[in-house]
């Protein structure tokens, strides 16, 4: 029998968890019953992004675009986060956790549709957009009722750069002027890395200030590359891996760690070689 208070009944997850209960089967079973399959999620993430297509920039203009993008990433996040407060209860609910890698996702890809005019590479931003939407809520859930293990944290992380590799691909594309795409990589980036830095257990007020100032040193970056019409992959390479070794810096500093002297050693290892390819593009202009 379904003895929950202040819940819906979700059907056979629940009562499956109900008849281990019964018998006396322990583990992680409960917990797990309280996280929604993702189909909802994903067809949700598929509508976002054909509306995505819709507003593109050849339809209604950049700015016109940027800001429906804009709209709809907000409109994602709250759709997210309202679901969450009907289906989890209130000790568990995932809030802004399972939001804002979804959120940065629907900016990625308008970002894509914005500044990336290969086809192949839009397709592929659409595929994470709708991917990422309908799995990080799930990935959300299980960290919020405590139950996630690495492979949820190595998941988590791979759809960040998922999410943030096609933006700077877009970060160094001719198409867009030098404030839009600061503005877009330096946004996008500040969501990505709130999502990475809470994986760090930093409390929400310190990863929103830490990922803010992540942001900013992105899109710093991207205006010291500046534009290219050619090996626009390997300028976003060096980006990518910028912002992986600030990023893990950040979080070691941040959450004020001891004992990790290698593992701030490793990130900072990656900076240096990022700023010295950085210097080196530039030099080459």
């Amino acid at each position: 029998m379904d003895n929950r208070t202040g819940i819906r009944r979700r059907g056979h997850a629940f009562l499956a968890d109900q008849a281990r209960e019964t018998l006396g089967v322990s583990g992680d079973f409960h917990a797990l019953a309280e996280i929604p399959l993702p189909l909802m999620h994903t067809a949700f993430g598929a509508a976002v992004c054909g509306v995505a297509v819709l507003v593109r920039p050849e339809a209604l203009g950049l700015r016109n675009s940027a800001i429906a993008d804009a709209s709809l990433a907000l409109l994602t996040a709250l759709v997210l986060v309202a679901y969450d407060f009907l289906i989890y209860p209130r000790a568990s609910r995932p809030g802004i956790e399972g939001a804002a890698l979804p959120a940065a996702a629907v900016g990625a890809f308008g970002t894509v549709l914005a500044g990336v005019p290969p086809i192949t590479v839009r397709i592929a931003a659409g595929a994470v957009a709708a991917l990422v939407i309908g799995g990080v809520p799930q990935l959300a859930g299980r960290r919020a009722v405590e139950v996630e293990g690495t492979a949820t944290r190595l998941l988590r992380d791979i759809a960040g750069v998922a999410v943030l590799a096609p933006v700077l691909v877009a970060g160094v594309s001719p198409v867009l002027t030098p404030a839009w795409r600061a503005a877009l990589v330096g946004g996008i980036a500040a969501l990505v890395s709130f999502d990475a830095l809470r994986t760090e257990h930093l409390s929400v007020l310190r990863a929103v200030l830490v990922s803010l100032i992540l942001g900013a040193l992105l899109a710093g970056a991207t205006q010291i590359v500046g534009p290219a019409s050619t090996q626009l992959g390997a300028r976003a390479a060096v980006l990518l891996v910028f912002w992986y070794g600030l990023r893990g810096v950040a979080g070691i500093l941040a959450t004020g760690r001891r004992g990790r002297t290698v593992t701030m050693l490793e990130y900072g290892f990656f900076v240096v070689v990022a700023i010295g390819a950085l210097r080196w593009i530039a030099l080459q202009g």
